[in-house]
């Protein structure tokens, strides 16, 4: 018989995150605050020896904090200080005057790595809600875009953010950015972050330039609630930009053929405008003027303030020859990808303080085993062409302790498999390898082809997953490319941003994508993630060029792109 398990109840005074003070402490506990100056004695409370926080008065004279006083009297009905009778009736809030000199009592910001305000106590919380740049936006409000936002996350002990990750110092993204969202997790359901936003802090722990696999550690232990501070790109504006620019036009009067301009003021709008250039006119076959130009000067006469006939009466003045300068808007094209500057948030530079090293290639390996008479491989693999996380080779799931994979001992879960006995695992679907493998089993003995995988493969709660970064040091006979295309829209970008190049501080790189912002082209189509690898584009190819020459051709694309990219799944959390 066995007894059911029942939860664990929680605690009854949690650790949050204080949106009065900014800092972590237990529910029903003072707020914190760090004070810029030495407090006087006279206002400090005598049970925490802190600045007091809510200051309550005692019938003989005392001062406390109100929590403090109050878990005093829930034990002892008696002060503190002289032990004379005292209930929690007999305490009153203290005069106006103290809590006026506490709350002008100078504390820092609490966010130390976005602001570095210095303000009285009683200002400190709309400062946090409203002012501060490190500010956590409330349940449900959005992420801002182009500028950094933390946001709050509770979950539940032993359970996953839910969330593809890449990056990390030893990659040209430098930064850890969310590849993919996982539907009915954690960060889903909180529904803020999306794929393509860069995760700067995790409870004020800085992710900006750490190792991938330290990155991960921070991510899935990091305590509850989750503070994150969040980088979104900004989004490409919908509306069109527009420039101006100014023309000088000569036009030679011609005997029976008329100017041919029609010009008129707009109700909303300052100034003198072409409003129609008429057929078999002078204007017309010059072809330089247009609906909509801004008559500036006529014959050098400044007509910016002019009536309409006024105007008109001027060019009928004009002799034999007509001199107009004329200003346009004419609308901006949208460059066709983002070009990562240098500082990459809205904060002080960031530069790399060390030499990044590239993960280095794995090498293969071969293992041989000898089976005995009806003794099973005993492993379990994952992987194949087709998977719903894109082509990836064949690995080690688990190993069953009765099998001969086991009992030899050179092969572990994580390890990828290349071939077996001379068959090839590479670009099979997962039931062809698997079918491949069950045939091996009848043979004698085993010659595999290895590549060795994570040395701590710790992530079980979806299955054991190859982390991203293992992907990326395989060498390229594992890679699997393919095509796709992306269609442009008139005068909008296709919104993902570039790192890598042969130029790259990480030594000769391929063109990755680093960011994919919301709501363009690239995210729309959800065929190009972060961490994706462009290998060319419309047959041009991007391998060992500079990140320069790839924005450049980037740039310059037609209507229709395709491209040739290797995808590998990120690392879960």
């Amino acid at each position: 018989m066995t007894e059911s398990s029942t939860p664990a109840p929680a605690p009854r005074n949690p650790i949050i995150l204080c949106r009065t003070c900014g800092q972590r402490h237990q529910l029903h506990d003072n707020h914190v605050y760090d004070y810029c100056d030495i407090v006087d004695e006279e206002l400090t409370c005598n049970i925490c020896l802190q600045p007091l926080v809510n200051p309550m008065d005692t019938m003989c004279g005392h001062t406390f904090c109100m929590r403090c006083l109050r878990s005093v009297l829930n034990l002892h009905k008696f002060c503190p200080i002289d032990r004379r009778p005292l209930t929690q009736q007999d305490c009153r809030a203290s005069s106006l005057i103290v809590r006026r000199m506490l709350d002008r009592l100078i504390v820092l910001c609490p966010n130390t790595d976005f602001c570095t305000s210095k303000l009285p106590r009683s200002e400190l919380e709309p400062h946090l809600q409203n002012r501060c740049p490190g500010r956590i936006v409330g349940p449900g409000a959005p992420i801002r875009h182009g500028q950094l936002t933390s946001i709050e996350i509770n979950r539940k002990p032993n359970r996953d953010l839910g969330i593809y990750f890449v990056g990390g110092n030893e990659t040209p993204l430098i930064g850890v950015v969310v590849q993919e969202v996982i539907p009915g997790e954690v960060v889903a359901e909180d529904a803020r972050i999306l794929p393509g936003d860069q995760i700067v802090q995790v409870n004020s722990r800085d992710l900006r330039d750490i190792p991938h696999s330290i990155a991960r550690e921070a991510l899935c232990s990091a305590e509850t609630p989750l503070r994150l501070t969040i980088y979104r790109e900004k989004q490409e504006s919908k509306a069109p930009v527009f420039t101006t620019t100014v023309l000088q036009v000569s036009l030679t009067k011609v005997t029976g053929v008329p100017l041919g301009i029609k010009i008129a003021a707009k109700q909303s709008e300052q100034g003198i405008y072409i409003m129609e250039v008429l057929e078999s006119s002078l204007a017309r076959r010059d072809g330089r003027l247009k609906a909509d130009d801004r008559v500036l000067q006529i014959n050098g006469f400044n007509v910016e303030d002019e009536m309409p006939e006024r105007v008109a009466r001027i060019i009928r003045d004009c002799g034999d020859r007509v001199e107009m300068v004329v200003s346009r808007q004419v609308q901006v094209t949208t460059p066709e990808v983002i070009q990562v500057p240098p500082a990459e948030l809205p904060t002080e530079p960031f530069t790399l303080l060390r030499h990044a090293l590239a993960p280095k290639v794995r090498a293969e390996k071969t293992v041989n085993i000898k089976k005995g008479n009806k003794e099973c491989m005993g492993i379990s693999v994952s992987g194949g062409k087709g998977q719903r996380k894109g082509d990836v080779p064949i690995f080690i799931t688990g190993i069953q302790a009765d099998g001969c994979v086991a009992r030899h001992g050179q092969l572990k879960k994580g390890d990828i498999l290349l071939s077996v006995n001379g068959t090839s695992l590479l670009d099979l679907p997962h039931t062809e390898a698997v079918k491949v493998l069950k045939e091996s089993a009848n043979a004698r003995s085993l010659t595999l082809r290895v590549i060795e995988g994570d040395t701590d493969p710790d992530n079980e709660t979806h299955g054991y997953i190859p982390s991203w970064l293992t992907w990326l040091s395989l060498p390229e006979c594992c890679r699997q490319s393919h095509q796709i295309t992306l269609e442009k829209v008139p005068n909008a970008s296709l919104g993902f941003s570039i790192v890598g190049g042969n130029d790259s501080t990480h030594g000769a790189q391929p063109i990755y994508v680093k960011t994919v912002v919301s709501d363009s082209i690239a995210a729309k189509s959800g065929l190009l993630k972060c961490g994706d690898i462009i290998e060319s584009v419309n047959s041009v190819s991007l391998v060992d060029i500079s990140h320069k020459e790839a924005v450049t051709l980037l740039k310059n694309i037609p209507q229709r792109a395709q491209f040739t990219i290797v995808s590998w799944p990120g690392t879960i959390v």
